[in-house]
Formats: structure tokens, sequence, C-alpha cells
């Protein structure tokens, strides 16, 4: 599977989970063999999007996913986000900051659905243990309601 740019106007939000981590009791483990494999598969999924930002929250596992992505985009910019703030917060900040862009989102699990609710002003089924190849796509337009893909790529983790 390959995004590429969406035929509608406005703004695109994809949303990814953290790939697969390495074991243990760490608060930020570093991503796993699976997982630097997985972040890989983002990449190619995402090598033709039009990405004008990549959104990372504070944790290494997020930016070492999202890290393949933003070498194939160098002219992305590169923003953090605060995981543990309020997620109705940072999707006004997004959506005014990029009205019109296509933006990748790598966060948490548990934080993504909260911020997809927020994004789209709809209910996204939160994301399980081990989703790590789910993409939400958020396409947010003037003239039409929020349009939610749940999506999945690269194959589900080992």
């Amino acid at each position: 599977m390959r995004l590429t740019a969406s035929s509608a106007a406005g703004a695109t939000f994809l949303l990814v989970p953290n790939a697969d981590t390495v074991a243990g009791n760490d608060e930020d483990p570093p991503l796993s063999p699976a997982g630097l494999a997985r972040a890989q598969r983002l990449a190619q999924a995402l090598a033709d999007a039009p990405l004008a930002a990549i959104y990372t929250d504070e944790f290494q596992r997020t930016q070492q996913t999202a890290a393949p992505v933003a070498a194939q985009h160098p002219r992305a910019q590169r923003l953090r986000y605060f995981s543990r703030g309020p997620a109705d917060d940072s999707a006004r900040q997004w959506r005014a900051a990029h009205p019109h862009d296509t933006v990748l989102v790598v966060g948490q699990p548990s934080t993504l659905a909260p911020l997809a609710d927020a994004l789209c002003g709809c209910t996204v089924r939160p994301l399980r243990d081990g989703e790590t190849d789910r993409l939400l796509r958020i396409h947010l337009s003037a003239r039409a309601a929020a349009q939610v893909q749940d999506m999945r790529y690269g194959g589900p983790s080992p």
C-alpha cells in the first residue's frame, strides 16, 4: 500500500502508532529489530505522500518510527508535541497550522484515538496492543464532513 496526495482540497492527517519496541520495563524503550523494519515499511508506504510536517511526541520510539519517513521527506518540518497534553489543543493547533497540508503524526497507541477523535470530531476505535501496523487517515475539508479511513500498512507484527 502506498499513500499519495488526496485529490480533495483540505488537510490530511496520517496517524500511526510507534513501531514495535524492545520488551522490558523501560518507560521509553527503543524500537526492536521488528520495529525498525516496520519503520522502513512505513517509509515505503508514505514515499509518495506530499508530507509538509512530521510530528512525533517526546519518546524515542516515536522519533525512531518517523526517522525513515523524515529521511525520505527532507523538506517536511519535523515537529514535536507533548503526548500527555490535551488532545483537543494539539488537534486545534495542527488544523490551524496545516489547513491544506498532509501531515504525519506518530504517537503512542493509547494517544492516537483521542487525537483522531479531536481532529475529525468523531469517534475512532482505540488501538489495541500490538496494532503497530495501523494507519488512520483523516481528511478535513471545509465543504464536507471529515473522512476517516482506518487502514493497515506493511503487514501485521511478527
